[in-house]
């Protein structure tokens, strides 16, 4: 029988665990503050920028978003996070993925102080991971592997696909998996043959957007699906796999919406609460 994960009560696990660290800051009157800057209308990302915003409601976080036009420079956007770089109240300051084709994307996060790297995609933060350590990772790759190691899925010596090549995603995952000895595929929109490498896969993880992309005859009886695919059909929230079909033959799945996305929210205000402690190195070794 399939298991369906729960994001929503992973998610709930995760910011209680939290709570705890962020009641010890605000004890020092210290209340982590995180700024968004949005560069998009695209459905996917408002989506993800409400959901943030929720959570740190939710734990009394302070939050600024900085909604840009969409023809804006990069030097318009570089000077802002300047700003935000020497502003001693904001902690973390998050990029709001795709930005428009126009703009550099490694040029515009690497000019965010690491310490206040809550994405985890500057050059330095991504080049720790090559030394397994993974103080500041990405959200939805550090979201993936806390949902693998909190269901009990062995990852040592398994065959994993992920389908997406991203910084966001696909590389940065990768390495944290062959950092624990998984042997990894990553395939694209460039792969040949899609299904001849997904088919073989112990673990299949996507996200590209791509709604059903992943099909049936795309995996193999008792394997794990992680989608973390977002994408809207006709008004619904779906991901990249053919949930109704796949979840009649995988032994694990992650559904669309409720399952990565909520864990990959509390790495985030994980991630928040970690750039102010290291601002506040007296309470990092307190907290």
């Amino acid at each position: 029988m399939v298991v369906i994960f729960n994001g929503k009560k992973r998610q709930k696990e995760k910011l209680e665990i939290l709570k705890s660290d962020i009641e010890k800051l605000k004890a020092n009157n210290i209340i982590p503050k995180l700024a968004i800057i949005n560069v998009s209308k695209n459905p996917s990302s408002l989506i993800y920028i409400r959901n943030k915003i929720n959570i740190l409601k939710e734990l009394n976080l302070l939050y600024e978003i900085f909604n840009l036009e969409e023809n804006v420079n990069e030097e318009t956007i570089i000077k802002l996070i300047n700003k935000l770089n020497e502003d001693k109240n904001v902690n973390g300051i998050l990029i709001q993925l795709p930005l428009p084709p126009h703009l550099d994307t490694y040029k515009i996060i690497n000019s965010i102080n690491p310490i206040k790297d809550v994405d985890g995609l500057t050059s330095y933060n991504l080049g720790k991971l090559m030394a397994k350590d993974e103080t500041l990772a990405p959200c939805t790759p550090k979201a993936i592997i806390d949902i693998l190691e909190s269901s009990n899925i062995k990852v040592e010596g398994s065959d994993i696909v992920i389908v997406n090549n991203s910084i966001v995603v696909g590389k940065p995952l990768s390495i944290m998996l062959t950092n624990r000895f998984a042997t990894v595929s990553i395939c694209h929109i460039k792969t040949k043959d899609l299904k001849s490498y997904t088919k073989n896969a112990d673990i299949v993880i996507t996200a590209t957007g791509v709604p059903k992309l992943i099909k049936k005859e795309y995996i193999k009886e008792g394997a794990i699906i992680i989608d973390a695919g977002i994408s809207r059909v006709n008004g619904k929230v779906v991901g990249d796999v053919d949930f109704e079909e796949v979840s009649k033959i995988c032994s694990f799945i992650t559904p669309v919406p409720g399952g990565v996305g909520p864990v990959t929210i509390a790495m985030l205000v994980y991630n928040l609460i970690k750039c102010c402690k290291m601002q506040n190195e007296a309470l990092d070794k307190n907290c």
